[in-house]
């Protein structure tokens, strides 16, 4: 399957001018548990081998890491380190100062000082992870990846397809073309063969169990001993 690109018209306040990007549609997601038996495919090691050491890293890599280590995790180099972000502008500084004099008049502070170093604390720091991609990743992906180019109205189509698809995988259809009644489990039960869409006493071939009153919910369409062959209901279809 190629990748599914979409193109957009942008303008740059910056230069004035007008820039087409592309980006990314409709991405597919791979599950943990497919990686692992994908990864498992053709090795000595079974999925659950695999899952195992993965789990192990996602626990012990944090603490790696805050002992301000780099960890190599592939031959080829991928790595992860460290990083801090965080950081204060001259504004941000007067703004900081002024709320601390509005606070207290009776402090000496010059809102209108220059910035120093000092003024970023440890409290304004974030520590983050950083990943580093070995280029030959990149190198292998770009032989493999080919581009598919789509537009605005097909990208919005592909992606109610995608969420048609997921609603359909769960559960059952829902075959009961009565529309004064709801089934609330189609898959549980005999199927309810009633095509009646007008008048119903309610007793017709309601194989799964019985209908207690035309146009309500049936509780328990399992649950019937044997269904109703429609002895004591008329059907005016």
């Amino acid at each position: 399957m190629a990748l599914n690109v979409q193109f957009q018209k942008l303008h740059n306040v910056l230069t004035k001018e007008d820039i087409i990007v592309p980006r990314i549609v409709n991405q597919q997601t791979l599950e943990f548990n497919d990686l692992c038996e994908y990864l498992a495919d053709g090795s000595t090691v079974t999925a659950a081998d695999v899952s195992a050491v993965m789990k192990q890293i996602e626990m012990r890599l944090p603490l790696i890491l805050a002992l301000n280590s780099k960890v190599v995790c592939s031959p080829e180099g991928l790595t992860f380190r460290p990083k801090v972000s965080g950081s204060i502008t001259q504004s941000q500084l007067k703004a900081k100062l002024e709320a601390k004099l509005a606070a207290d008049p009776t402090l000496d502070i010059d809102v209108d000082r220059a910035l120093a170093l000092s003024d970023l604390t440890i409290s304004d720091l974030t520590a983050s992870i950083a990943i580093e991609l070995p280029k030959k990743w990149d190198e292998r992906f770009q032989s493999k990846a080919q581009f598919k180019r789509i537009s605005k109205a097909a990208a919005e189509e592909s992606g109610g397809d995608e969420n048609e698809n997921e609603n359909s995988g769960t559960g059952g259809s829902n075959e009961n073309e009565n529309p004064g009644g709801t089934n609330p489990e189609p898959e549980t039960g005999g199927s309810n063969e009633n095509q009646n869409p007008s008048t119903n006493s309610g007793q017709g071939e309601n194989s799964g169990g019985t209908n207690p009153e035309p146009g309500t919910v049936n509780p328990e369409p399992g649950n019937g001993g044997g269904g109703n062959d429609g002895g004591d209901g008329t059907d005016e279809s």
